[in-house]
């Protein structure tokens, strides 16, 4: 469901574990680990962290470590090992070939990143760079706020709410971060939206109710975030009787301020029928500027109203255009419809190394399909491949490399926004 954009956003392709373990009573310098997770960001980006406090409410991170690899080091077999119930608490993780290890004293505050020392007095979040290289360098990236919701991915939630650790990743600017931009909405404002998210989560009739009219505080202050969510519990029922069509009011007042999932959800509003009369030229203009603002979704959704000529005139290279948007921007439907017009010549000239390429970059994310699904794949690879000399595999192998540089990177994007 589009909703849990709200709340989290998971890549294609990814394994995520928390696991906690009882509480005990103990003296010490730093707060105890009662958990360790592990979530790989990107391509190019794993991560790892403690815990210590999750409820209903809130879940505490003690620390959080970022590895950045090469395109893929991430995507080999991990096993993960943790140890929480003594100090050191440990995490022991085997990704590959690559072997990572982070120690935390609680009852002295010390903290040990493969092999280097720090203090958690000094940093709290950190990186480590070229972890599948013979040389690693980290970086201490300071103190941050490290309380998450229940519902938060640690690891994803910093890097959409702070400039810097987002910056610290993805080597660009903060002040190209969407919430250091957003300075000018009041924090009263900003407080309603967030706890009616709180209390809309919750799953219970009543708290969704006083979220949903949160939401309508916030809404009716002109706040696209609240708009959007508004719309949503209009969309959905949930703390409003259902209503799509005032769902579609307050989505286009989020869209109308370039909020990219009301310009989404309004596409396909019109698209479908839901709550308005179907306009397909209408709702390709919505899927537009959501594909513009980096929805790799409407990147797809564009693509293949040009293939079918769905509220436009048919047009393959046009379409062909948006797949490819898609695809560079980890929309696994439109890197297999990539793959597919390269090999075929439709709407793009015959390239079969390229087509072998995407192919190759979808077998990196074999993990997020279902079996079935990817033995088709699977299939499909091996086919392109045995039309290929060593020279052309060789060639597909470093453009899939290069696209999985590229992904990662518009990951990154993607979280600032």
């Amino acid at each position: 469901m589009r909703f849990l954009k709200l709340a989290q956003q998971i890549i294609a392709a990814s394994v995520f574990f928390l696991v906690f373990a009882p509480l005990g009573q103990t003296s010490q310098s730093g707060p105890r680990a009662i958990g360790a997770g592990a979530f790989p960001v990107s391509f190019t980006l794993a991560s790892a962290w403690f815990a210590d406090r999750s409820d209903a409410n809130q879940k505490d991170v003690t620390l959080l470590v970022y590895f950045e690899g090469s395109a893929g080091w991430e995507d080999e077999p991990t096993d993960f090992k943790w140890e929480v119930n003594k100090s050191p608490a440990t995490i022991q993780m085997s990704v590959g070939k690559v072997q990572i290890l982070v120690r935390y004293w609680s009852d002295s505050g010390e903290l040990e990143i493969q092999g280097a020392k720090y203090k958690l007095s000094s940093g709290n979040v950190f990186l480590v760079e070229g972890i599948d290289g013979p040389k690693p360098t980290i970086r201490d990236l300071g103190m941050q706020d490290l309380a998450f919701t229940p519902n938060e991915n640690p690891a994803i939630a910093i890097l959409k709410r702070n400039p810097d650790v987002w910056a610290a990743l993805s080597k660009r600017p903060s002040s190209e971060h969407a919430r250091s931009r957003s300075s000018t909405v009041p924090a009263e404002v900003v407080a309603w939206d967030k706890e009616g998210l709180r209390l809309l989560l919750t799953g219970k009739p009543e708290e969704e109710k006083m979220g949903c009219e949160l939401f309508r505080q916030a809404a009716t202050q002109g706040y696209a975030g609240s708009q959007y969510r508004l719309g949503y519990c209009y969309e959905s029922g949930r703390g409003m009787a259902q209503n799509f069509s005032t769902a579609n009011d307050w989505y286009e007042k989020a869209a109308k301020q370039d909020f990219v999932d009301a310009q989404y959800k309004l596409g396909h509003s019109y698209r479908v029928g839901r709550g308005t009369s179907i306009d397909l030229a209408t709702a390709l203009e919505w899927y537009k500027r959501a594909a513009k603002n980096g929805d790799n979704e409407a990147m797809y959704n564009v693509g293949w109203m040009y293939a079918t000529g769905q509220g436009t005139g048919v047009n393959a290279q046009e379409a062909y255009f948006w797949f490819l948007e898609g695809a560079r921007h980890g929309e696994t439907n439109s890197q297999m419809e990539v793959a597919r017009r390269l090999r075929d010549a439709d709407g793009v000239a015959k390239d079969l190394a390229g087509s072998c390429s995407w192919l190759l970059v979808l077998k990196a994310q074999q993990k997020s399909f279902a079996p079935a699904d990817w033995l088709k794949i699977e299939e499909t690879t091996k086919s392109v491949e045995s039309q290929l000399d060593r020279p052309g595999v060789e060639k597909a192998e470093e453009q899939a490399h290069d696209s999985l540089e590229l992904i990662a990177n518009n990951v990154l994007q993607s979280y600032a926004r």
